[in-house]
């Protein structure tokens, strides 16, 4: 099942389920179709449970149908309560960036969390920011967490994943304060890359979220990511140092995770800093993932966007 967040004429977020075949051709309203028994609210309905899988499947066969061109989509959970993200979780994009490969077995994953207000959806323009020139694109499978839980074990771990999507980690490679002469070594230097995953609209989501059941297997999905239809990721989950289920059970020693929380996996070989080729205003993102869908994100810059 294809669920999503969209956005009606009066700016209020909506939980709908799309249908159609093999592409999403329409919306239902979940909260409408179900006379108010489902949430307008991701999160929310993620809470439920299956009865609210059965329940938005009873909804998309029976609600009223909106025209997916005539919807708006946002990001599936534009509020997550916690974005988590795993770095260097790929070998090749490790030794691109001119370190030695690493030995699974005597390290363990580097989690980090961006802000909610990195998230933005699909089709949704992200501000390239004044304080850095080097914005870079990563393609990202995402997991959304279902029945939450901490110290979970590794065999157990997918089945608290609710579905998954697409999230694309855009990063400031660097940071300009305008301080002269700053020192950017050490604890800066970790700073400033931290830094630069935490800027406004900084991780896109969507188009929509697809539930677990739909998913056979994935640590295999093909995936690719597009700048101005120029392939610069290509790689598949395959590649991942850690799995999904190995992510879910690590990221649950540190924090309880909770329903809507979303673990981005890390991304593949190819992002731009390798050749110092960054984005710029006009560039477009299309990052695909098998089953999943595509996600559309252009880049304006600042004095483009209105309120800037």
């Amino acid at each position: 099942m294809r669920l999503a967040t969209y956005r009606r004429a009066d700016g209020q977020l909506r939980t709908c389920v799309l249908g159609g075949d093999p592409e999403p051709a329409y919306a239902v309203d979940l909260a409408d179709a179900s006379s108010g028994a489902l949430p307008a609210d991701m999160p929310a309905l993620i809470g439920l449970g299956a009865p609210a899988l059965e329940a938005a499947a009873a909804a998309a066969a029976n609600g009223p149908r909106m025209p997916l061109e005539e919807v708006t989509l946002a990001a599936p959970v534009p509020r997550p309560p916690k974005l988590i993200a795993a770095a260097g979780n790929y070998q090749a994009h490790i030794v691109e960036g001119g370190l030695p490969p690493v030995d699974k077995d005597v390290i363990v994953p580097k989690l980090f969390i961006k802000p909610a207000t990195t998230v933005v959806g699909p089709g949704d323009p992200v501000t390239l920011p004044l304080v850095s020139s080097a914005v870079d694109w990563e393609l990202e499978l995402a997991l959304v967490i279902g029945p939450g839980g901490r110290d979970i074990d590794v065999a157990d771990a997918l089945d608290h994943v609710f579905g998954y999507t697409i999230v694309n980690d855009i990063s400031a490679r660097s940071m300009d304060w305008g301080v002269e002469g700053r020192d950017t070594s050490g604890m800066s230097g970790f700073f400033d890359w931290l830094n630069g995953k935490w800027l406004d609209g900084f991780a896109p989501m969507g188009p929509w979220l697809v539930t677990r059941d739909e998913v056979a297997d994935p640590d295999a999905l093909p995936l690719r990511l597009l700048v101005n239809g120029q392939v610069r990721q290509e790689a598949s989950t395959a590649e991942m140092i850690f799995g999904c289920a190995e992510l879910v059970a690590f990221a649950s020693r540190i924090m309880t995770l909770e329903p809507g929380d979303v673990i981005a996996t890390g991304t593949p070989a190819g992002v731009g800093d390798t050749t110092s080729e960054y984005l710029a205003d006009g560039d477009v993102m299309e990052g695909w993932i098998e089953g999943l869908g595509t996600l559309r994100t252009p880049m304006v810059a600042r004095d483009r966007t209105a309120g800037a």
